[in-house]
């Protein structure tokens, strides 16, 4: 399956998902990105660091995307969550991509998680 289709099938035909991206674990290139949704570089890059011990700045500013502030949530070595109002944001990181998905208002956020989630363990099972 192409890096497109994981976005377009495996994330947004579900319903759950309005906009997701997959981009390299660098955050250095985008793979994969739903026609309505445009984050910034700099945004994934602050998203990149906060897998890492960097998170202190995404606690303490929050987690942009498409130049709209989500409040952070929580964040360990995988995954990173962020809300905002009735919407959020979903960022996992497997071995070789960030996925990055926003879920809409009329979604639970367990639903979204449940499906973001279970893409980067198909991923990571597969050596990605």
């Amino acid at each position: 399956m192409s890096w497109q289709a994981y976005v377009d099938t495996s994330l947004i035909a579900t319903g759950k998902i309005d906009k997701a991206a997959i981009f390299s674990a660098a955050g250095d290139s985008a793979w994969a990105v739903s026609a309505n949704f445009k984050p910034e570089p700099a945004e994934i890059k602050a998203l990149v660091a906060g897998f890492s011990d960097e998170a202190a700045s995404l606690r303490q500013n929050g987690i942009y995307i498409e130049k709209t502030k989500y409040f952070f949530l929580r964040n360990d070595d995988r995954s990173i969550y962020g809300k905002k109002e009735k919407t959020g944001i979903i960022c996992v990181k497997t071995k070789l991509a960030i996925l990055v998905a926003h879920y809409p208002e009329t979604v639970q956020p367990g639903e979204a998680v449940k499906i973001v989630e279970g893409l980067a363990d198909y991923l990571i099972g597969v050596g990605y």
